[in-house]
């Protein structure tokens, strides 16, 4: 995947996931990303481009947290029937 697309990629699910792009980057640092937060926006914005490894660490730290998301909300809608169940029940 080239750099555009890499960060269309970021926006688009930062936008589709309405995930905070704070905590994108904060899962970037995480797992050894070296740029400050003020570059990661530039880069988020297309304003500036990042090195291909630091790239590809985004994408990894962006499938991460979307991951954890998507489980969050499955966790969500389980307890909600749950006890939409418990209370009506069925």
């Amino acid at each position: 995947m080239n750099a555009d697309e890499q960060r269309k990629q970021l926006a688009q699910i930062v936008l589709e996931e309405n995930l905070d792009l704070s905590l994108v980057w904060l899962g970037y640092f995480r797992i050894s990303g070296s740029a400050n937060e003020k570059d990661f926006r530039l880069y988020a914005a297309g304003e500036c481009q990042l090195p291909t490894p630091q790239r590809d660490l985004i994408s990894l730290a962006l499938r991460q947290l979307a991951t954890g998301h998507q489980e969050a909300l499955e966790r969500q809608v389980d307890r909600e029937r749950s006890q939409h169940l418990h209370d009506h029940g069925d």
